[in-house]
């Protein structure tokens, strides 16, 4: 075969076959002399090599016929595969499962031939195996003829249950894209309730089989569909037990899977992901995720409808700040991952007001919704704002620790009515609030010029104030 080889690299299939018919296994010799110029993509090559076996005494073998097939398919002929197909019965040669397959797998793209050659197979009375039908599933799905795909599923789990065939992974990961991009989100679903009536994912599981990632991200999607979050998560850590790691479809399937919050727990998990997500390399929506963020945090609020103006500020979707929006998100995370009985230190240096003021808001709902489980809080929240300058955006040109401490104080003190100390000494209580009612300007430019004033770089939340609001919070939610 070396010697093969360098008439291959010369491109000199006639002193190949030559050469090949001097040895007694000259048949084999040239159906690898055939593959290795197949591999080249010299199809004119391998061509007249297949031309030779057939005209050898002892005539053509399947081995070949299916091999010259696989090859037009690898140069990208599928019309000279169909005519090779057409002179094997012009000279009564009936091809066997596997030169069909091979054929049929080469036209993947062209429903109507697939289903011709089929119906020649039957009519030859060569049977089909579980491989032919995989490849009418995935024709059927390349061509989005899903009822179809249906159809040939349904003969497919009719022949298993007779005992004809075994459905592989293949099968079902074709089957789950198909109800997938038919948006069939409950047949999708079903698939794998499939692979596990019928034992398929243990028999997988026994001999190293497992489902591939797209298979998983479609059943993830499929759960999200149905409103089935807690399936969607399950699936999303057998898969990483199975070490197959997450696309970015599999992450955004699963971020967009909520429209909002319902608890801390909900977004803890999604913050997980998104870590995960970018540890990955991949990247995520931070808009939509901030916004979610607040949108759930504001919930320690008993009105929200006026604070969309201040989020308008910052919200925007700007790609220059994927840093700060980084270093946002590790602030949250830091703070959602403490216990109540852990001393609350909350560090918003380096944020802008508007997220230092949705990290703040982030542990008190955080310590809101532990309070309501039992677990109350053990000391005082002490707030680290810095001394310089935090923040610079196009919206805010920049953002001084003096402003962060203003939008805190404002949100703390205003609209949830807790006692605020300012600074790293004790330091009076202050409060934005006025006497009267009403807000004025002149009023929060006198605050402005006190935290100036004021030792800055902290602020406290008295553990007694604290405690106080979290029992008013507890007496409207029983009410």
């Amino acid at each position: 075969m070396d010697v093969l080889k360098i008439f291959v690299k010369q491109r000199d299939p006639d002193i190949a076959i030559r050469y090949a018919r001097i040895f007694p296994s000259s048949q084999l010799l040239l159906c690898n002399t055939m593959e290795a110029f197949g591999k080249r993509k010299e199809l004119k090559n391998a061509l007249l090599i297949f031309g030779a076996l057939k005209n050898q005494l002892g005539g053509i073998n399947m081995f070949a016929c299916r091999s010259i097939i696989d090859i037009c398919g690898h140069c990208g002929s599928s019309v000279q595969a169909r005519i090779i197909f057409e002179g094997l019965l012009a000279d009564k040669i009936t091809p066997n499962t596997y030169v069909f397959n091979s054929l049929m797998n080469v036209n993947a793209h062209s429903l109507s031939y697939n289903f011709s050659v089929y119906k020649h197979m039957q009519n030859l009375g060569v049977p089909p195996d579980l491989t032919s039908y995989n490849i009418l599933l995935k024709t059927c799905c390349s061509v989005r003829e899903f009822n179809l795909a249906q159809e040939i599923y349904e003969e497919m789990k009719k022949k298993e249950r007779d005992g004809l065939l075994k459905l592989d992974v293949f099968t079902y990961s074709t089957m789950m894209k198909v109800f997938a991009d038919a948006k069939m989100w409950k047949m999708a679903s079903n698939i794998k309730e499939d692979m596990q009536a019928n034992g398929a994912l243990r028999r997988m599981q026994r001999v190293g089989m497992r489902l591939n990632v797209s298979a998983y991200t479609v059943a993830i999607k499929a759960c999200v569909e149905n409103k089935d979050l807690k399936l969607a998560l399950h699936l999303f850590e057998e898969m990483k037990t199975h070490q197959l790691k997450p696309n970015l479809v599999t992450y955004k399937t699963l971020l967009a899977a909520r429209i909002n919050y319902g608890s801390l727990q909900e977004v803890q998990q999604c913050l997980a992901i998104y870590q995960e997500m970018r540890k990955a390399g991949f990247q995520a929506n931070d808009y939509y995720l901030k916004e979610l963020i607040v949108e759930w945090c504001e919930g320690v609020l008993s009105s929200r409808s006026d604070n969309q103006d201040f989020y308008n500020l910052d919200l925007q979707p700007e790609t220059e700040r994927k840093e700060s929006f980084n270093l946002f998100l590790e602030k949250v995370v830091t703070v959602l991952q403490k216990d109540t009985d852990q001393n609350q230190i909350v560090d918003v240096r380096g944020l802008s007001k508007v997220e230092a003021r949705i990290v703040v808001l982030s542990v008190l709902r955080k310590i809101k919704e532990q309070y309501l489980l039992g677990r109350v809080v053990q000391d005082d929240v002490v707030i680290i704002t810095g001394h310089e300058k935090t923040s610079t955006t196009e919206a805010e040109t920049t953002t001084s620790a003096v402003d962060v401490v203003q939008a805190i104080v404002t949100v703390l003190t205003d609209d949830l009515g807790l006692e605020v100390l300012i600074g790293p000494g004790s330091c009076p209580p202050v409060s934005s609030k006025p006497k009267a009612p009403t807000k004025s300007r002149s009023n929060l430019e006198q605050i402005s010029k006190e935290f100036t004033r004021r030792p800055q770089g902290m602020i406290k939340i008295p553990i007694n104030s604290l405690n106080h609001w979290l029992r008013k919070k507890a007496v409207r939610i029983a009410e």
